[in-house]
């Protein structure tokens, strides 16, 4: 497989202080799914932002499907295919949810809006039923779980070639949990590629083929959930 990301020894800091990411350097194979793991302040979130054109970089690159896009701005990287789940349930609550799924696909010409609701209707509707069943209804008026999954399906509309996902399973439920990992299985069979955010490493490491530990803003280990278990995760989490 070839690399569709590669972050190239990035550093980032915000303003004048010092830097909250320090040299980190891995890449994402085209159709691979990456766990990102640490604990909270470790910089998996800002890693997020500055892949996506969030924020500067003060050194480094990223490249993404054979580009430097280290200077693009994030709504370019969209239309490329680079697409973030924020944390939290990103939806547009005073709209509908069909209209939450068409917004998705403005970036694609008006008249290829429909065209695309179509094409990925049918999977919605298996992952999500209950999308289908509340269509009409405000995203403002979803549960929390149903919110995350109308995130996802914006994410499914807006055709991804590299997703990024930030703590997904946040305050769910276990059950909206699995749901949102069956999704995610989905998205994976489709061969599309995924960075994964997660502070439920044991989660994550069954969704992934490797993972990526970040401490204090530097990878200290990679390795597949086999390698990086037990013990071994431990210590790369806490030194």
């Amino acid at each position: 497989m070839s690399a569709l990301l590669n972050v190239r020894d990035i550093t980032v800091a915000y303003g004048q202080h010092s830097p909250v990411l320090h040299d980190v350097d891995f890449s994402v194979d085209r159709g691979e799914v990456v766990g990102l793991v640490g604990m909270n302040g470790a910089g998996k979130s800002t890693l997020l932002k500055a892949i996506s054109g969030g924020l500067k970089l003060r050194a480094g690159a990223v490249e993404f499907d054979g580009a430097d896009v280290t200077k693009t701005e994030t709504p370019e990287l969209v239309r490329r295919g680079l697409i973030v789940l924020a944390e939290g349930h990103r939806v547009i609550r005073p709209l509908t949810v069909r209209e939450n799924l068409e917004v998705a696909a403005m970036s694609l010409s008006p008249a290829k809006v429909r065209q695309r609701l179509a094409e990925v209707e049918d999977l919605i509707h298996a992952l999500f039923p209950v999308l289908t069943e509340r269509r009409k209804q405000l995203a403002g008026l979803l549960s929390g779980g149903e919110q995350q999954m109308l995130s996802v399906a914006r994410a499914i509309v807006q055709n991804p070639k590299l997703l990024l996902l930030d703590e997904p399973s946040l305050g769910l439920a276990p059950l909206v949990i699995d749901r949102i990992y069956e999704s995610l299985d989905a998205f994976r069979d489709r061969g599309v590629s995924m960075l994964i955010v997660e502070q439920n490493s044991d989660r994550v490491a069954k969704a992934c083929s490797r993972l990526v530990v970040l401490r204090e803003g530097r990878i200290v280990a990679q390795g597949s959930p086999t390698e990086l278990s037990g013990a071994a995760l431990n210590s790369a989490y806490f030194g």
